[in-house]
């Protein structure tokens, strides 16, 4: 990818806080926008990948890190799905009333399911890859108790990530918040096309998460493919993922 191909671009929140991303404009409708998941950042390969793709297409292409991530103002512990989805709404903001095509991973593509349910005016596509719903919860549920009284009353809790991110440390608030954003306890609406790309040798993320969603959701345009063999990070399915983005860009432009 070309140096001028993408431009660097700061937004502001109230509080005084930045957030960092780049942006490939070409001033035609729509305009695509990756979520990445837990801890990674705008830099990472499926974010570049995408990135990549819709300059060759001549799209308008948004990617950003998240406050607490990467170029980004803040702090990692301070995480939530609802300051994520605030981050997310000063991008909307941004891009005017031009409609959106979200691709969400892991938890990027919980984070967009609920955008979409919310401003569906403005997310008129998704493109979900292993979308982790609900995995705080079932990270704190699976604690011993006296790990999770621990977490609750010190509101801090450290941990090895195991793809190599090192120590993360989050604050009991991500546990609180995501309860509020439960949607297999609260199934979302969602009105336009759905595509759920899932590798059955996913070790973070169960297939099976995925049709448990899809069974609750109302949603008429969602589909789910099944992708044999692949893992979480989707390696290998590079083609499956670029022909997906395509057709739904192709069903929304």
């Amino acid at each position: 990818m070309s140096p001028s191909a993408e431009r660097p671009f700061t937004l502001v929140h109230p509080g005084g806080e930045r957030i960092a991303g780049l942006m490939h404009e070409t001033h035609t409708d729509p305009v695509g926008l990756f979520l990445p998941g837990f801890a990674a950042h705008m830099e990472g390969s499926k974010s570049q990948r995408l990135a990549r793709y819709a300059q060759t297409q001549g799209w308008s292409w948004v990617r950003f890190d998240p406050r607490g991530v990467g170029r980004s103002d803040g702090l990692f512990e301070a995480l939530t799905l609802s300051r994520y989805l605030a981050d997310l709404q000063l991008i909307l903001q941004m891009l005017g009333k031009r409609p959106v095509l979200l691709v969400g991973s892991s938890m990027g593509g919980w984070l967009g399911t609920i955008a979409a349910a919310r401003w569906p005016e403005r997310i008129r596509a998704l493109l979900l890859i292993a979308p982790a719903y609900n995995f705080i919860q079932e990270i704190f549920q699976r604690l011993p108790v006296d790990e999770q009284r621990a977490w609750r009353d010190n509101n801090l809790r450290c941990w090895e990530d195991t793809y190599g991110l090192g120590t993360l440390r989050m604050r009991f608030d991500l546990v609180t918040d995501s309860w509020n954003h439960d949607l297999l306890r609260f199934p979302p609406c969602l009105h336009g096309p759905v595509e759920i790309l899932h590798g059955s040798a996913d070790e973070a993320v169960p297939l099976s998460s995925s049709y448990q969603f899809a069974a609750r959701a109302h949603a008429p345009q969602l589909a789910i493919r099944p992708l044999p063999g692949i893992n979480h990070r989707l390696q290998g399915a590079d083609t499956v993922l670029l022909r997906s983005l395509h057709a739904l860009w192709t069903h929304i432009s």
